[in-house]
C-alpha cells in the first residue's frame, strides 16, 4: 500500500480542519504519557481484513455511510492510497445517490454524503453531480418548516456533518442555522443535562437507559461538526459545552477494563465489552483533547485506556474487528455480543478513533508502522 497526497479535503472525512474552520490546538509537540505504539499498524490490520472480505462494496444505506468516514479517515491519516480508492470505486458505483434520491431527508440516508462530500474535494474536477443528491436533501430539509426530523439521536450523526460540511463548502449560512434549530430540538427532547447523557428516542425518555452507541454517534457528530464549523458560528459554544457535558459522563461510566458496556447508566445491563460505543468515545474525547476543548489531563488516560481495550480485546488475530453490538435501538439489541460480532459502522469507528490517536500521539510518520 502506497503513500499518496494528503489532500486537505480528506481532512472533512478524518475530523481535521480544512479551510474556514477555526484553528485548532494542532498535533501535541510531545506525545501524552502512555501513548501506545502500533496505531497505524492495528488500524491497517482491520481495514485490510474488512475490505479483503467485502472486495465490492454495495448499497448506500447508514451502515456504509459509518464505516467510509472512517476509511477516509484512515486514507488521510496513514496515509493509504488502497483506502481512497476503495471509496472512490465504491461512490462511482453508487453514482454519488441516495437510497431515494435526490429529494430523501431520512437522516439515515444522507448518512454517506459525508464521504460524497469529501470525495469531491479530494477530486480536483469537482464533478458537481459528486454532491449533487445530498446537496438537493440537505437543501429539501431547508425548505420544511418544521424541526423533527432528527427525533432519535443517531440521527446526529447521520444528517449533522453534512450541513456543516456544506454551509462551510458555499458559504451558506442557512445550513448552519438549520442544523442547530434541529439539534436544539433533538436535544431539547432527549438529553438529560443532570446526566450528562442522551436517551436513544423518546420511547426511552425518563428511564436509566443511555445506550452506549447511542451516545457515541452524538459524541462523533459533535466532534465532525465542529471540525468545519466556523469559529464565529453563534451556536458553536452550545455544541462544544455539550461535548464537555458529555465527557464527564463518560469519564464516569467507563469500566476499569477501558470498555463502555452498552447501557451507561447500569454497567449490569448487557455487561461485557462493545467496540462501537467505545470507539466513537475514544475518538471524540481525543478530538476534543487535540482541539483544546477537553483537558488532557483529565481525559488523555480515558482515551488510551479506551484503546487499549479496542486493541487488545476487540481486534482478533485475523483482523476482524469484534464485540461489535448488531443494529438496534438500545442495550438488549444485537445479544449477546460476542468475539465474532462485527459491522461495518463498528470498523469505520475504530478507523476513526485510531485516526485521531495517530494525532494525539504526535506519529509524524505513521506509515512506517506498516
Amino acid at each position: 500500500m502506497g503513500k499518496f497526497p494528503i489532500w486537505a479535503a480528506l481532512a472533512l472525512a478524518a475530523g481535521l480542519v480544512i479551510a474556514g474552520a477555526p484553528a485548532t490546538a494542532g498535533q501535541p509537540a510531545m506525545p501524552p504519557p502512555g501513548c501506545p505504539g502500533g496505531i497505524a499498524t492495528a488500524m491497517t490490520k482491520v481495514n485490510d481484513y474488512w475490505q479483503a472480505h467485502n472486495p465490492n462494496p454495495k448499497g448506500v444505506a447508514w451502515t456504509t455511510g459509518a464505516y467510509f468516514a472512517g476509511d477516509l479517515a484512515a486514507a488521510q491519516s496513514l496515509p493509504d492510497q488502497q483506502y481512497l480508492t476503495y471509496a472512490q470505486h465504491w461512490a462511482t458505483a453508487q453514482k454519488f445517490a441516495l437510497k431515494n434520491g435526490p429529494t430523501d431527508t431520512n437522516p439515515n440516508d444522507q448518512a454517506v454524503g459525508q464521504s460524497y462530500i469529501a470525495l469531491y474535494q479530494a477530486d480536483p474536477r469537482h464533478p458537481a453531480s459528486d454532491i449533487a443528491q445530498i446537496e438537493s436533501s440537505v437543501r429539501t430539509v431547508l425548505a420544511s418548516s418544521g424541526n423533527a426530523d432528527w427525533w432519535w439521536i443517531d440521527a446526529l450523526f447521520m444528517a449533522m456533518p453534512n450541513y456543516a460540511q456544506l454551509g462551510v463548502l458555499e458559504n451558506n449560512q442557512a445550513d448552519f442555522a438549520k442544523m442547530y434549530a434541529e439539534f436544539a430540538h433533538t436535544q431539547q427532547g432527549l438529553f438529560n443535562p443532570a446526566k450528562g447523557l442522551w436517551w436513544r428516542d423518546s420511547t426511552f425518555a425518563g428511564q436509566n437507559v443511555y445506550w452506549s452507541r447511542g451516545n457515541g454517534w452524538v459524541l462523533a457528530a459533535l466532534a465532525r461538526v465542529l471540525s468545519v464549523l466556523p469559529a464565529t458560528d453563534p451556536h458553536r459554544a452550545d455544541y462544544v459545552r455539550t461535548m464537555q457535558q458529555m465527557a464527564a459522563a463518560l469519564k464516569a461510566a467507563q469500566q476499569p477494563s477501558g470498555f463502555w458496556y452498552v447501557n451507561l447508566g447500569d454497567p449490569t445491563d448487557h455487561p461485557g465489552p462493545e467496540t462501537s460505543g467505545t470507539a466513537f468515545f475514544t475518538y471524540g474525547l481525543a478530538w476534543g483533547i487535540d482541539n483544546g476543548i477537553l483537558d488532557p489531563a483529565t481525559y488523555t488516560p480515558v482515551v488510551l485506556s479506551g484503546w487499549q481495550a479496542l486493541v487488545k480485546t476487540s481486534v482478533q488475530s485475523s483482523g476482524l474487528l469484534g464485540y461489535v453490538q448488531g443494529p438496534g435501538s438500545g442495550p438488549s439489541d444485537g445479544q449477546p455480543v460476542t468475539a465474532s460480532s462485527t459491522q461495518s459502522y463498528g470498523v469505520g469507528a475504530f478507523l476513526l478513533a485510531g485516526s485521531e490517536l495517530l494525532r494525539m500521539c504526535g506519529s509524524t510518520s505513521p506509515v512506517t508502522e506498516k
